[in-house]
């Protein structure tokens, strides 16, 4: 058993169906169980005539977060799996100050659902708006994942970074996996010590080593089925809406952000109001970069006096991080 996987603690099971015939897995902490959900329901809602097995890979859900799941699968008449994680291995890996270890709970799925031979990874933050059969019965030959490729900006840079030629950048926010070839090539192990090589420098850490080793392996999607421009989104085309920018739909910051507009404003808490979280509150800024960048909403806005105060939030915990950290 590869170090990886020994980092899996537990298994919850919450089982309603006999016969799921789709796999959809996610990685995640509990600052995204509600995303996590709402993703869940816009599949079900928008598929209704498949049973899905959904793959939770979390650390530190709390007690109500796994009761909120559990009747989210009653609800639906899905099997959600939740697999709880040591992250103490996993956090060895370089981590940047905006993501999590949860980015590297993929790296499990495959070798999770070792008897299975494709499923579907999905980000947390990621809405599906239409039907999505085509992706249900793509079969992977050879490739060894199906994505779609990155914004253009994104992919420029990460290329010129990373000095990758002959290749198109894709985002890991959603991949389709061919289990079999990716255990065959231990993708997952070569991705660790990929990460470990000082050669690199990442600042898109498991996106970008997955880009790196697939190259020539990967078989590209639509737009579709992952998108990311929020600013051009047709509603009756795309299939997958990825929150990926700075605010997520779920925060305080959500409709005074750049990514907000009149056509996705209300598209995620349409979701979320059919899940067990429909009565959160939206989630105010937690350190002193998220209020720094409400602030600078706020402004653009015209919201002078709130915008001051959540400067001043920002100033007075930036100061409080800089003093923690020259303490240690």
């Amino acid at each position: 058993m590869s170090q990886l996987l020994c980092s899996l603690k537990n298994t919850i099971k919450y089982i309603n169906v006999n016969e799921a015939n789709i796999n959809i897995g996610y990685g995640i902490d509990d600052n995204y169980s509600r995303a996590t959900a709402s993703s869940i329901v816009s599949i079900c809602l928008n598929n209704p005539h498949n049973t899905f097995n959904f793959h939770i890979i979390a650390d530190n859900l709390s007690i109500d977060t796994k009761i909120k799941f559990k009747q989210l699968s009653k609800k639906y008449c899905i099997n959600i799996y939740i697999y709880e994680v040591d992250i103490s291995y996993l956090k060895k890996l370089p981590i940047l100050n905006h993501y999590s270890t949860a980015i590297y709970f993929r790296l499990l799925l495959p070798l999770i659902l070792k008897n299975y031979k494709q499923t579907i990874y999905l980000d947390a933050d990621i809405i599906c708006i239409n039907n999505i059969k085509e992706l249900f019965t793509l079969k992977l030959k050879t490739h060894i994942i199906a994505a779609v490729p990155d914004v253009s900006w994104t992919s420029k840079q990460r290329l010129s970074e990373l000095k990758l030629n002959n290749h198109i950048y894709f985002n890991s926010g959603m991949l389709i996996i061919n289990i079999d070839n990716w255990n065959k090539l231990n993708i997952s192990n070569q991705i660790i010590q990929l990460l470990n090589n000082p050669k690199y420098s990442f600042s898109h850490p498991d996106q970008d080593a997955l880009n790196i080793l697939l190259t020539k392996k990967v078989f590209y999607l639509d737009e579709k089925f992952n998108c990311i421009n929020m600013n051009n989104i047709n509603l009756s085309h795309t299939c997958l809406l990825h929150f990926a920018a700075k605010a997520k739909p779920w925060h305080l910051s959500w409709t005074v952000s750049p990514s907000c507009n009149k056509t996705n404003i209300n598209i995620y808490s349409h979701y979320e109001k059919l899940t067990p979280w429909s009565d959160s509150f939206l989630e105010i800024p937690k350190n002193y970069k998220q209020m720094h960048f409400y602030a600078k909403c706020l402004k653009k806005h015209n919201f002078y006096f709130k915008s001051s105060l959540w400067y001043l939030k920002y100033t007075y915990h930036k100061i409080l991080t800089i003093l923690s950290l020259e303490r240690r």
